[in-house]
């Protein structure tokens, strides 16, 4: 989509959010988010400020094209969209893609695994 120095901004924003949870498969998200953040795929944004019902996050989130990177089925990220009337947005779980949560390696290779499952979503 373009390089590091691409703007993705305005009301159709491609962003992501990850988990980022405390687990293996929470890890993989934070830094597949960042990889598609590093090569301008989408714009990095924060779940916890969705978390912290900050109005003005939540408003952006929900006119963009979002994103929500979460790593198993207990689903936090998306819960936490709901739970803020955010609708609107594309929901991974890298589970689906028969990964195990405290039993999956965090290296490049699966990494690029992920990364390549969502870099083509939009």
């Amino acid at each position: 989509m373009g390089s590091k120095e691409t703007c993705l901004c305005g009301i159709s924003e491609y962003i992501v959010l990850s988990c980022s949870g405390a687990c293996d498969l929470g890890q993989i998200t934070d830094m597949v988010a960042r990889r598609l953040r590093d090569n301008g795929v989408r714009k990095m944004n924060c779940l916890a400020a969705v978390g912290a019902g900050l109005d003005d996050y939540i408003e952006n989130f929900r006119k963009s094209n979002l994103l929500m990177l979460d790593g198993c089925n207990s689903c936090c990220g998306k819960n936490t969209l709901l739970k803020n009337n955010i609708n609107n947005f594309i929901h991974f779980k890298l589970t689906d893609l028969r990964l195990e949560k405290y039993k999956t390696p965090i290296n490049d290779d699966i990494i690029k695994k992920v990364y390549d499952e969502v870099e083509i979503i939009y």
